[in-house]
């Protein structure tokens, strides 16, 4: 599970890295750009991502639908889930990125003429519960079987414990907390007369605005 959540943070953070073109007659609101690409990969929202000239409101939905299919698959190699199995969880991942809380503040311009973004986040409490209740139903149904007339078979016990996981995260959704808001930043660089979010950044973003922290802590 945990490194599930690493792979996710790390596929959403390649997906999500769009440039822009920039140039001495442009004029480049950082603040503006990186919120929406924030926007769009995290709750769909697609206006500002246009009204950026990012791309068509089409480019921005496959832009959204890639970063969950790159989630997605990150989950199906680091659990062995297959595709069938993990269907329903395409719809939990896009409400989890859906609750995020943050605010896009001031950039301040770089001499070397990148921008550094300040974000408030609220980081959201979801995996640590998910995998607490996880835990405690995996066990019961592990007892349940050992005393069971006929023991499942290997497809039944994964199909199980696959339902388990995404009800609990579910529950953990319904239910969710946010911690205080605090700050973080993200580069924009301008690399090659093209701004692009700095990769490292929007990865430690995803990393603090949900408790990826706390699974660690959790091994």
């Amino acid at each position: 599970m945990v490194k599930m959540v690493k792979k996710m943070a790390l596929a959403l953070a390649g997906v999500m890295t769009v440039g822009l073109l920039g140039g001495c007659g442009n004029t480049f609101d950082a603040s503006a750009y990186l919120k929406a690409l924030l926007d769009n990969s995290y709750k769909n929202d697609s206006a500002a991502f246009v009204e950026q000239k990012l791309g068509t409101a089409e480019e921005a939905a496959a832009v959204y639908e890639e970063g969950l299919d790159t989630e997605m698959n990150a989950m199906l190699a680091s659990a062995g889930i297959t595709e069938e199995q993990a269907a329903g969880f395409r719809e939990v991942l896009a409400d989890v990125l859906a609750g995020a809380k943050y605010t896009v503040g001031e950039a301040e311009k770089q001499e070397d003429g990148s921008y550094v973004v300040t974000i408030t986040y609220e980081q959201m409490n979801i995996f640590e519960p998910t995998i607490t209740d996880y835990m405690e139903v995996v066990t019961a149904m592990a007892e349940e079987w050992a005393v069971a007339e006929e023991y499942p078979s290997d497809e039944e016990i994964t199909n199980a414990i696959v339902v388990a996981l995404k009800d609990c995260m579910q529950e953990a959704l319904a239910n969710v907390t946010y911690d205080e808001p605090t700050t973080t930043t993200v580069r924009i660089e301008l690399i090659d007369n093209t701004y692009t979010p700095n990769e490292d950044d929007i990865y430690h973003l995803e990393s603090v605005m949900f408790d990826v922290e706390a699974m660690l802590n959790m091994q």
